[in-house]
């Protein structure tokens, strides 16, 4: 699958006596903890959210596409968040997008038993929550090897690559199962619930954290133009961020902006059924989490790129052609989100572990920030296209003209690319 990566820049770990295993390392069980119940509450977000808009405050076709655009335009920040994260203590940020996440999140259920909900405060929960999941993504990535030594770093990320994983495989079923039996916007306040929790965790956390090292200096305009300058020359690197930023704007972007409703409407699923066939993605995400790094190693990691890339997006043309009987609509679905999960999940380790391996060290925080901006930033703006244009034609024609580009642009890029006939990592240059 061409979605964004998602990895940190290496950092020193900390100094002090470290436990034989992370199971001994209380503050990281205390930060993995809080993250897992974070992660299951914000996938009951994902698809309780949507509803809300679309069939308590009857949103059309356009209006989910400016809420989905909201949700998303927050990841522009991407460019500069880095930078402020750097100059300021982790955690601190860590526990205020929490608990700021936790009260945007409140106010859904509030102002929905007082019959004051409107779709313009939804626009406004769902941005600020995007700034702060910014916040949260930098700051969170950059606080682990705070916790933990460098000879358990791989340890801790697999342990937390794992629970998203599983919070995609119970969110989803959770939502489906709370929207069937309570109301949409009562079902939010588990998301916010989680927060808090998340937050005292963080809290509880007892390791001391320096104060971050002073400014090195040096333009933001220019350290972005030169992670990008080295993004585009490098022959493995360019393709994967050009395919990520084709897939974030057909399908991150359009496509899911306007699954659910399409889902709902276009192939005659109950909403109550939704979270069931999301939440295979994440048994699918479970199981490429433990496929990703044997097929690193068995076929190499730019076969498996490649291939997951193929048969993942192979899988999103499906969407549109889900239909008929609800059994076979429903089946056709979860099929699609089964391949979907297994094979996103493969692509993002090795391709984490790909990006580790071939950008410099004092390049590698530039760059990151060049393949996160590629990768994420088209998306609001797909979301934006896909309410607008779903609003004038329909949403299965948008549907699958997404899913058809999406798909098969990015397998195109791969191909002519040597991803395909890497089967070793590339090595870093020398620094000069």
């Amino acid at each position: 699958m061409a979605s964004p990566p998602t990895t940190e820049p290496p950092t020193p770990g900390p100094a002090a006596a470290e436990p034989p295993t992370l199971w001994k390392n209380r503050d990281f069980l205390k930060l993995w903890s809080g993250e897992s119940l974070s992660l299951v509450g914000s996938q009951v977000t994902v698809l309780a959210m949507p509803i809300v808009a679309y069939l308590w405050l009857n949103a059309s076709v356009a209006e989910m596409g400016v809420l989905g655009a909201l949700s998303r335009l927050p990841m522009v920040l991407f460019f500069v968040v880095g930078v402020w994260v750097d100059r300021m203590r982790r955690r601190p940020v860590l526990i205020w997008s929490d608990v700021i996440r936790a009260f945007m999140l409140a106010t859904v259920p509030l102002l929905f038993v007082m019959d004051l909900l409107t779709l313009w405060w939804l626009y406004a929960v769902v941005f600020v929550m995007g700034v702060a999941g910014v916040l949260f993504e930098i700051a969170y990535r950059s606080y682990l090897p705070v916790l933990v030594a460098p000879e358990h770093l791989g340890d801790g990320n697999s342990k937390l690559q794992l629970s998203d994983s599983v919070s995609k495989a119970v969110g989803p079923s959770l939502a489906g199962f709370l929207i069937a039996t309570r109301s949409a916007p009562l079902v939010i306040l588990v998301d916010a619930v989680s927060y808090v929790l998340s937050a005292a965790f963080l809290i509880s956390i007892r390791k001391r954290e320096d104060p971050p090292p002073p400014d090195s200096g040096g333009s933001m305009i220019g350290a972005i133009r030169a992670g990008f300058g080295w993004v585009m020359s490098h022959p493995v690197v360019r393709p994967l961020a050009i395919a990520s930023a084709v897939y974030s704007f057909f399908d991150i972007g359009i496509l899911q902006t306007l699954y659910i409703p399409y889902v709902i409407d276009g192939a005659g699923v109950p909403a109550g059924w939704v979270g069931g066939v999301l939440a295979v993605g994440g048994v699918g995400a479970v199981a490429g989490a433990w496929l990703s790094v044997r097929l690193m190693k068995g076929v190499g990691p730019g076969p498996t790129m490649f291939w997951s890339t193929v048969i993942g997006n192979s899988a999103l043309i499906l969407v549109p052609l889900a239909g008929g009987p609800l059994w076979l609509a429903i089946g056709v679905l979860a099929f699609s989100q089964l391949l979907v999960g297994l094979c996103t999940q493969v692509f993002v380790v090795n391709n984490i572990t790909v990006l580790q391996s071939a950008t410099p060290r004092e390049l590698v925080g530039r760059v990151i920030a060049t393949i996160w901006a590629m990768g994420l930033v088209p998306a609001p703006i797909g979301a934006l296209v896909a309410g607008l244009i779903g609003e004038a034609v329909g949403m299965w024609p948008v549907v699958l003209t997404a899913a058809v580009i999406g798909a098969v642009v990015p397998m195109i890029v791969l191909a002519l690319s040597p991803i395909p006939r890497m089967r070793e990592m590339p090595q870093a240059p020398a620094a000069t």
